[in-house]
């Protein structure tokens, strides 16, 4: 019987695989094309949940990780949980199931939802009150 590890598991394994891919393809053979703008922010000029998301994924990607931060939280968030779940649920897998390991909780699909909310109201907050673009 499978567990919702086991589904889980799998799951982060094809989409890092389908998402490496989709990289190599932007990456090569399109050349980089250019990101467009929010249409989000273009149109009523207020953040939404995801805004900073793509230039932290490219700062993550170019190794600079307080940037990849700075502009959002949850990509580093997610990719640090991602990569840790991974790294201990194949470790575990290869030992026979046995020793220590990483469960799966949605605890950590909340924790990333509230990170999402309250980046976009600390960037609203700062760019409605205070005048501060991020």
């Amino acid at each position: 019987m499978k567990t919702k590890d086991d589904v889980v598991y799998w799951t982060f394994w094809c989409s890092l695989t389908v998402l490496g891919s989709l990289f190599l393809l932007w990456l090569f053979p399109l050349g980089r094309p250019a990101v467009p703008e929010c249409w989000f922010y273009r149109l009523w000029h207020v953040y939404c949940p995801g805004c900073g998301g793509t230039r932290a994924v490219i700062a993550l990607l170019r190794g600079q990780l307080l940037r990849s931060l700075y502009y959002h939280p949850a990509v580093l968030f997610t990719v640090g949980s991602v990569a840790a779940y991974l790294c201990s649920q194949t470790v575990w897998r290869l030992r026979g199931r046995r020793g220590w390991v990483l469960r799966y909780s949605d605890r950590w699909l909340l924790a990333l939802l509230v990170l999402l909310v309250v980046n976009c109201a600390a960037r609203n907050v700062l760019w409605f009150g205070f005048q501060i673009p991020l």
